[in-house]
C-alpha cells in the first residue's frame, strides 16, 4: 500500500499540486472512496478542506451521512463545509432529472467555495473500477476513440463566473478492493449510500455484477488489462487529435467554411467531419448524410440539436451558430438609425453615419465599396435598418427597372446564410441601400444637392 501513497504524491506533483499551496477541496460523501481519498491526502500532508452535500433525498439517512462526515473531520481536525440542497424542488423548477439537478447543484457550490478559498483544485474519488466500467459502458453504447479513454485524471470545471477550477482524480490507479483494504487496515469505517445518483446505475450495475465477472473467467487480470488499454488509448488519442487538427487546417478556410474538394482528399474524411460537427450538436446520422451528399447542389441545410446550422454552398460547407431569438426578432422588426455617429448592430455590423453641407461643384463623391452617399433632402428620416424580407424590390443605381433583392443577392453569389444576414437601409417605405453592395436609384447626389449623408461600413 505505500506504493499507492507514493503514486498519488507523484500524480499530484505532475498536476502541479503542492503541499505548501492553498487548500485542496475534497468532495466527501462518506462512502469508502471519498473517505479514502480525504485521509490519504491528509496523511501525505496536503492541506485539505472537505465538502459534503446533503441533497435531502433520503430523509434521516441523508442526515446520518452528514453526521458521519462531521465526526470524521472533527476527529481528523480537517476543515469541513456542508451544504443542504432542495434537490427535488430544483429539478422540478428547471425541468431536469434528480441526477442532473444534484450534479448542477454540487458543482456550482464547489466552484463558489473554490473561488472564496482560492483553492488549488477539487479532488474527487473516481477509482480504477469506475474508469473500467465507464469504458465498457461507452463501448456497449457505441463510441469513438474519446469514449474509450475512460475518465480523465485531470479536467477543468468552468463556472459561469469566477476562474476555472482544476478537477483531479488521484485514485484512478486504485481498485475498489484496494480502497476498502486500505481503510480496513486503519480500522476506518465508511457509509454506504443506498441511493445511487448515477443516471447510468442500471447499466453500470450489469457491467459490474455480470459482465466483468464473466470477463474475469476468461482473463483473471482483465481489470488491469482494461485499465492499461485505456492509458494506451489516451496516448493514441493525443496523436489522433494532432492528425485531426492538421487536416482541419488543410480543409478550413479563413472564414471557417470547409472545402468539399479538400475534404474528399483527406484521410478518414467522415471521421474528420464528425470531430468538427459533433461538438456543434450534429448527430452521427447527420454527419453521415453530410459526408455522403457534400458534393450535391447548393442550398441543402442541416440543423443540429443545439440550433447550429450547416449549409452546403458552392463546394463549401458553411457553419452558422445559433443566434439568440430575442436579438433576431428585434433585428427583423427594424431598427431606426441615428442621424449622426457610430451605430453597432446585428451580425457585427458597425456603421458610421455623417451629415454635412457641401458645394456640389467641388464635392467628390466617395468611391469606396463600403460607403454610400445620399442627397439628404431626398431621404425620409429617420432611416431604418432591417433584414431582407420576401418580395423586397429595389432599383439598383445605374440600372433601369426594379429587381427582387433575393435575385440580386443570388447574382452576387451570396449564400443562404449571407442572404439571411443581409441588411437593408430603408428610407420611408423604400430601399435606399443593400448594405455593402448597391445603393438604390433616386437618392443620388446631383448639381442641386446641398447636404449629404454618408454611411460607411467599418
Amino acid at each position: 500500500m505505500p506504493f499507492q501513497m507514493n503514486s498519488i504524491h507523484t500524480f499530484l506533483s505532475s498536476a502541479s499540486i503542492t503541499k505548501d499551496g492553498d487548500a485542496l477541496l475534497v468532495a466527501l460523501s462518506g462512502g469508502a472512496d471519498s473517505v479514502c481519498l480525504l485521509l490519504m491526502l491528509h496523511e501525505l500532508g496536503y492541506p485539505v478542506h472537505a465538502l459534503h452535500c446533503n441533497f435531502e433525498l433520503r430523509g434521516t439517512a441523508s442526515d446520518a451521512d452528514e453526521a458521519f462526515c462531521r465526526r470524521l473531520c472533527r476527529a481528523q481536525q480537517i476543515p469541513l463545509s456542508v451544504k443542504h440542497f432542495r434537490t427535488r424542488s430544483y429539478a422540478q423548477r428547471h425541468g431536469v432529472s434528480i441526477e442532473m439537478a444534484a450534479r448542477d447543484l454540487r458543482y456550482q457550490w464547489f466552484a463558489e467555495v473554490a473561488a472564496a478559498e482560492g483553492a488549488q483544485a477539487l479532488c474527487v474519488a473516481h477509482h480504477r473500477d469506475d474508469n473500467i466500467e465507464t469504458l465498457l459502458m461507452n463501448l456497449v453504447r457505441g463510441t469513438g476513440i474519446h469514449g474509450l479513454t475512460g475518465i480523465r485524471p485531470v479536467t477543468e470545471l468552468k463556472p459561469e463566473t469566477g476562474k476555472t477550477l482544476k478537477v483531479v482524480r488521484p485514485l484512478l490507479a486504485m481498485s475498489r478492493v484496494e480502497i476498502e483494504a486500505w481503510l480496513t487496515e486503519r480500522e476506518q469505517t465508511w457509509v454506504t449510500d443506498a441511493t445511487n445518483l448515477d443516471p447510468d446505475a442500471a447499466l453500470r450495475n450489469k457491467i459490474r455484477l455480470q459482465l466483468l465477472p464473466l470477463m474475469e473467467e476468461m482473463n483473471p487480470r482483465v481489470r488491469e488489462t482494461l485499465a492499461e488499454t485505456a492509458v494506451r488509448l489516451t496516448e493514441a488519442e493525443a496523436l489522433y487529435n494532432e492528425a485531426v487538427e492538421k487536416i482541419q487546417r488543410d480543409v478550413q478556410g479563413a472564414d471557417g467554411s470547409l472545402s468539399v474538394a479538400a475534404l474528399k482528399q483527406a484521410t478518414a474524411s467522415q471521421t474528420v467531419l464528425h470531430e468538427l460537427l459533433h461538438p456543434q450538436g450534429f448527430t452521427p446520422e447527420q454527419v453521415r448524410e453530410v459526408h455522403e451528399t457534400m458534393e450535391g447542389d447548393s442550398g441543402k441545410l442541416w440543423e443540429s440539436r443545439k440550433g447550429n446550422r450547416l449549409l452546403r454552398d458552392r463546394g463549401r460547407l458553411l457553419m452558422q451558430e445559433a443566434a439568440p431569438s430575442d436579438a433576431a426578432a428585434k433585428a427583423a422588426d427594424g431598427i431606426f438609425l441615428p442621424l449622426d455617429g457610430l451605430y453597432e448592430g446585428p451580425h457585427g455590423l458597425r456603421l458610421l453615419i455623417r451629415r454635412q453641407a457641401i458645394d456640389p461643384t467641388t464635392y467628390e463623391i466617395p468611391r469606396e465599396a463600403q460607403t454610400v452617399c445620399f442627397d439628404l433632402e431626398k431621404l425620409t428620416l429617420p432611416l431604418c435598418l432591417r433584414p431582407v424580407r420576401e418580395g423586397d424590390r429595389f432599383q439598383p443605381f445605374g440600372m433601369a427597372g426594379t429587381r427582387l433583392v433575393s435575385d440580386y443577392l443570388t447574382d452576387c453569389k451570396r449564400s443562404l446564410f449571407e442572404k439571411e444576414q443581409q441588411l437593408l437601409v430603408i428610407s420611408g417605405e423604400r430601399i435606399a441601400w443593400v448594405t455593402g453592395l448597391r445603393a438604390a436609384a433616386g437618392y443620388e447626389v446631383d448639381e442641386h444637392t446641398r447636404h449629404v449623408m454618408t454611411l460607411t461600413l467599418l
